[in-house]
């Protein structure tokens, strides 16, 4: 306890020195807390735009699907479609499932023509599953309409505006082409720009009658919270292998998420690491000056019988100090700036590269990750510490008291 409080007197000798050491903490954590909580954020929504622009939490396939040529995908349909929805709304507590059918063809105005991929399915189920898409004209269709939503791209490239009749043109199953003659009912702005270029949402019986089938190709699984993605995942897994289904996770889908995840940890860390860096230098400058002028009072110590390791026990715990004092401040006003931040609507982020718009991020940081960094800036401090606290100790009595 007397060095703890010997500690705590001495770290206050020098306070201007003290507290710009303390600063390089401060600002190293509240560094910290922002850009993890706006990395947090953003893979939050990243994470949730594209499980809401179409991929769902599951996907279940017919026997056969996953390995499938491009040209033969019409033949393998879950025929039982229906049925199998209703199981699973039994036995796996789900948000909703949505049957669909998926398709590449074309779509014409008659005078412009663009490649698409479109997508048929039920009316409800649809527009919960894209519920990240904006509909910026008229509205989604019903399921007993000859009628279309189309991506606000495709309506761009092709000059179509509402109540447009527009002719959709696919390859059927068994060969050949069907062409069917459609109104735009809607036109909707997806997140992801080469999807909203692209995209065709029509009801799943005009999809089935396109194609010339009567099943889908996947059944898509909505949960009600992605944080149980994990307990599902082995229930989904087991009814997949019993109905003789295949079946892929987000994360099976995902990719492009994952390759984002790993460019913003790795921003993390090399931005950890020149905190760290900082706070290394700025510990071990202040105990150096620390121990520069206090070498009479070192000598006077060690004279009195005072052990080296005492004398580096003492500097370590000055440093100790130094960074848990710092690293505390830090934390709280990183928080309160954060906060601060979300209450004012957070940050605007134009579009980032292959998205149709931007959005306003807010920071939520990851307590435990902070919590993680402020122990490994404490730990810092001790480490800073020991070279210029040997130092110290290295002393030999009669210099250091002439000193």
């Amino acid at each position: 306890m007397l060095d703890i409080l010997i500690a705590l007197r001495n770290i206050f000798r020098n306070r201007t020195r003290t507290l710009l050491t303390m600063l390089s903490i401060v600002v190293g954590s509240i560094a910290i807390i922002i850009v993890n909580g706006f990395i947090n954020y953003s893979m939050w929504g990243l994470r949730e735009s594209m499980i809401r622009n179409g991929i769902g939490h599951f996907q279940f396939y017919q026997k056969g699907y996953l390995e499938r040529e491009e040209d033969i995908s019409l033949e393998f349909m879950i025929t039982n479609y229906k049925k199998l929805t209703r199981e699973i709304y039994e036995n796996m507590g789900v948000s909703f499932v949505a049957p669909e059918i998926s398709f590449n063809g074309v779509i014409s105005s008659g005078e412009k023509s663009t490649i698409i991929i479109g997508k048929g399915g039920l009316s409800e189920e649809e527009q919960r599953l894209n519920s990240f898409g904006e509909i910026v004209e008229g509205s989604f269709y019903n399921d007993d309409e000859f009628a279309v939503l189309i991506g606000e791209g495709v309506a761009k490239k092709i000059k179509a505006k509402l109540g447009d009749t527009l002719t959709l043109m696919a390859p059927m199953r068994g060969g050949g082409l069907n062409a069917i003659d459609v109104t735009v009912k809607g036109i909707i702005r997806m997140t992801i720009e080469e999807y909203n270029s692209t995209i065709v949402l029509a009801p799943l019986f005009l999809a089935q009658n396109l194609l010339n089938v009567e099943g889908v190709d996947r059944l898509i699984v909505m949960l009600k919270d992605t944080e149980k993605t994990k307990e599902v995942e082995k229930i989904s897994i087991d009814f997949a292998r019993n109905k003789n289904l295949e079946f892929k996770s987000w994360k099976d889908l995902a990719i492009f998420f994952f390759q984002v995840r790993d460019m913003y940890n790795t921003m993390f860390l090399i931005l950890f690491i020149i905190i760290i860096g900082v706070i290394i230098f700025s510990i071990a400058n202040t105990m150096t000056m620390n121990v520069f002028e206090r070498i009479s009072e070192i000598g006077t110590i060690r004279a009195l019988g005072a052990k080296r390791r005492h004398i580096i026990r003492q500097f370590v715990l000055e440093s100790l100090f130094i960074g848990i004092i710092g690293g505390a401040f830090g934390l709280i006003l990183g928080y309160l700036i954060a906060e601060i931040i979300n209450l004012s609507g957070g940050i605007y982020i134009p579009p980032p590269p292959g998205n149709a718009k931007g959005y306003y991020s807010m920071v939520k940081p990851e307590f435990y990750k902070v919590l993680l960094c402020y122990a490994g800036f404490v730990v810092t401090c001790i480490i800073a510490s020991i070279f210029p606290a040997r130092k110290a100790a290295k002393m030999e009595i009669v210099e250091a008291i002439r000193g």
